[in-house]
């Protein structure tokens, strides 16, 4: 008891030197008149970070008191994690088809008997979810510790800061581009329970009142608070992954890559760019430890793209044959072009053809606009990367060329600006 003691008075401490700085940067007053509007407007959706953290930290502290962690290497904690994850996909398709329902003729009174029957059975599988999320959490845990001390990840020598996530719903994203060019002018996390409207409504006020403003209000699939915050509607390599890439966030907030993560897009570009490497390698290790059966026969074309959110999957199902990583790129590189030579109207409107081509092809994109090319394209490793990049290809011939991944993350930690990286790697 007096180890675990002291093990939740560090993780205190991490929880509030990380939350704090999160929470001085978001909540300092913006000196720049259009952050100042971007953030009167955005504020009664505002996520509190300080009021999430007080209670995360208490349920933390009794969960891992009471909670029981089978051996890592039993039948039981494997299944206990697919289950649960069985279980959370279901939910998430239940409640897309109470939306669906709901969208399509809710005033029905057999749709509406319909979409009761549907929350019910939501409600009972989240009850039976809620009883096992603690020792679910905690083995997830465990398991991608155990890859980061393999390969002598964290602090002083130690896998610190310690992993800790919940399960839980994080913020949206309020993001904020200039029409005329692709860049994350402003971005504001947003509280989780907002309905779609409010989102839209938000959007469209934003384009209405800041000039040459391309506005989105995206959902993310992890945030780096401690404990982290994770969804659990998505596949287990993915959670492993994002796992790895949000425990990236904390270790490198020590450093001054971490520090330094507000200073400008490009810095934020390399920093998540950094994370989702890390993320990837170590998700797949854990994969391949713990879940070797889930591992796919051959090595998927793109990696995993963690923190943003999944896509939710519409019908019909994504065609076998689309690829929509090259697809994705194809509109990135178009759409720069076209607003490099100031034809913002026709970029505006082929993104939109676009969307409707991805949707045809079974990929809900809600909005696909420059606000959604600056959230995306912030992480180098994914298809809405700008095709004249500078960042992405540097940081993995980086990876390529260091021994371990201890060398890279150590090569990259002290990064403050992009010069920085064209030094450290002069050619990609």
């Amino acid at each position: 008891m007096r180890g675990l003691r002291r093990w939740l008075v560090i993780l205190t401490l991490i929880a509030v030197c990380v939350g704090g700085g999160v929470f001085w940067y978001s909540h300092k007053h913006p000196s720049d008149p259009y952050k100042a509007a971007a953030y009167r407007i955005a504020r009664p959706y505002r996520f509190s970070i300080p009021r999430w953290e007080t209670k995360a930290l208490l349920s933390e502290a009794s969960e891992r008191i009471l909670t029981e962690v089978p051996d890592l290497n039993t039948p039981e904690a494997h299944d206990l994690v697919i289950d649960y994850l069985a279980v959370a996909r279901e939910i998430g398709g239940l409640e897309g088809e109470i939306e669906r329902l709901a969208a399509e003729s809710g005033d029905d009174p057999s749709t509406q008997a319909r979409i009761q029957e549907l929350q019910e059975e939501v409600d009972r599988l989240r009850l039976l979810q809620k009883e096992r999320r603690p020792v679910v959490e905690r083995i997830l845990e465990k398991q991608v510790s155990t890859i980061l001390a393999e390969e002598h990840l964290g602090w002083l020598g130690k896998d610190w800061p310690p992993i800790a996530f919940q399960f839980t719903e994080p913020p949206y994203y309020f993001i904020l581009s200039p029409r005329d060019r692709i860049v994350l002018r402003v971005g504001i996390h947003l509280k989780p329970q907002l309905s779609l409207k409010t989102r839209e409504d938000l959007e469209n006020r934003a384009e209405r009142e800041l000039p040459n403003t391309s506005a989105l209000v995206e959902g993310i699939g992890g945030f780096s608070t401690w404990p982290t915050m994770i969804i659990d509607r998505a596949s287990l390599e993915w959670v492993l992954s994002t796992i790895a890439h949000e425990w990236t966030h904390t270790y490198l907030i020590a450093f001054p890559l971490g520090r330094h993560y507000y200073d400008s897009p490009d810095v934020s570009a390399i920093n998540e760019t950094v994370a989702d490497l890390v993320g990837n390698e170590v998700g797949h290790k854990a994969l391949k430890r713990f879940y070797p059966e889930k591992v796919p026969p051959t090595p998927t074309p793109t990696p995993v793209h963690t923190q943003i959110r999944p896509l939710p999957t519409p019908t019909p199902q994504p065609t076998p044959t689309f690829d929509f990583t090259r697809e994705m790129r194809i509109t990135r590189e178009h759409v720069d072009e076209l607003l490099a030579q100031g034809k913002v109207e026709e970029a505006e409107a082929y993104m939109e053809e676009r969307r409707r081509f991805f949707l045809k092809h079974g990929y809900y994109i809600r909005k696909l606009n420059q606000a959604y090319f600056a959230f995306h394209g912030t992480y180098r490793t994914g298809p809405a990367a700008p095709k004249e990049d500078p960042i992405g290809p540097r940081l993995r011939k980086l990876r390529e060329e260091s021994p371990t991944l201890r060398d890279f993350l150590r090569a990259v930690r002290d990064i403050t600006s992009l010069d920085d990286l064209l030094r450290l790697v002069p050619e990609p």
